[in-house]
């Protein structure tokens, strides 16, 4: 399988789309030892999909800058300051590319917001998992594909599951 490389045409987001491809070759290369993260990895990658996505923290970092607030930040810095959340496969810390808002790429307050109402108690992959599971404060539907119309309902939903978690 060839890996897309950039050339001076290309950026760290034109690489997004295939960022999945060598993640999935690998944990389908060994038969029989896929594990049950593999598995939830894979189930993320295809919730995401039509959603922009998942990167690599370490390609968007080689593109450059994203803002936020007006600033220009580091991807990490970002992630560091809690402002993108991101979870860990393989040795690799991955990003939903949900929380940008194109083009720029700016930060999405959205979701920023949710995560905010969220809390501590969700570790990355829980809240990537909560964002595009069905939610039943959500009438089934998953946080992810309310968040653009239905923000107000999202953040209550984000609201009443943190307290159930949480107490």
């Amino acid at each position: 399988m060839s890996h897309a490389e950039p050339t001076p045409c290309t950026t760290a987001l034109d690489l997004c789309a295939v960022d999945w491809a060598p993640a999935v070759a690998r944990a389908a290369s060994a038969p029989g030892c896929i594990t049950p993260q593999d598995r939830s990895f894979i189930a993320l990658q295809n919730a995401y999909r039509p959603h922009g996505g998942l990167s690599r923290l370490r390609s968007l970092s080689v593109g450059g800058f994203a803002r936020s607030e007006g600033n220009g930040c580091d991807f990490e810095d970002l992630v560091a300051a809690g402002e993108l959340f991101s979870f860990q496969w393989y040795h690799a810390m991955w990003i939903p590319m949900f929380q940008f808002a194109m083009p720029g790429p700016t930060v999405a307050v959205g979701p920023q917001r949710v995560v905010a109402e969220l809390g501590r108690g969700f570790d990355g992959w829980a809240l990537a998992s909560w964002f595009v599971e069905p939610n039943a404060w959500l009438a089934s539907h998953s946080p992810i594909e309310c968040l653009g119309l239905h923000l107000p309902d999202v953040l209550e939903a984000a609201r009443a599951d943190r307290f159930v978690t949480t107490g």
